[in-house]
């Protein structure tokens, strides 16, 4: 059955979203195509009509979810204080389905297709000029470049850390705040 237009970009937006939390969640190797359909609401082959293979649709995934990231950093009201505190949340810690890619799925980039960490070093590198803009001033796309590298860092040591000491979990991300937010 034909779809109209409006139906095909919802489906594929459907399809990104649901795509974006599995790779988020289970990352992007383990990431079932099943599961992504079911999340979507559609079947297993409708993702295929949007992309090509999971490749594709990964890549796709990566730079829908800095999008979403370059848009808070973009909204009004957006100050380096707010974002550091956003990002270093146990919030942030604990739902993976929800935040920054570069936190969730940087440690597997090195061993994806081309496609996909083009897309990844594309959206960090977005994600580091538009940090840039909200710090401001001179070498700010030195201290943006600084405070994501702290920031993906110390976002991955606390999940490592929360299931058994939630203390240092607590701890590291206390800590990374801190010390982005002192050197300002």
């Amino acid at each position: 059955m034909k779809v109209s237009k409006d139906v095909a970009k919802e489906n594929r937006a459907s399809v990104l979203q649901a795509a974006s939390v599995v790779m988020r969640q289970s990352g992007v190797a383990a990431a079932s195509m099943g599961e992504i359909a079911t999340l979507a609401g559609l079947t297993h082959g409708a993702i295929y009509r949007h992309f090509a293979s999971k490749s594709a649709l990964a890549a796709a995934a990566v730079a829908f979810d800095f999008e979403k990231v370059i848009g808070l950093l973009n909204s009004d009201g957006m100050t380096y204080e707010r974002y550091v505190k956003t990002y270093l949340s146990a919030q942030h810690r604990d739902y993976f389905p929800w935040g920054c890619p570069a936190g969730a799925l940087a440690g597997e980039m090195s061993k994806l297709d081309g496609d996909v960490q083009a897309a990844f070093v594309g959206g960090m590198a977005r994600n580091i000029d538009a940090l840039a803009a909200v710090i401001g001033g001179a070498q700010a796309r030195e201290k943006a470049t600084a405070a994501l590298a702290l920031m993906v860092g110390a976002l991955s040591m606390a999940r490592a850390a929360a299931a058994t000491d939630s203390q240092l979990s607590d701890h590291i991300l206390a800590s990374a705040a801190a010390q982005l937010l002192t050197n300002t």
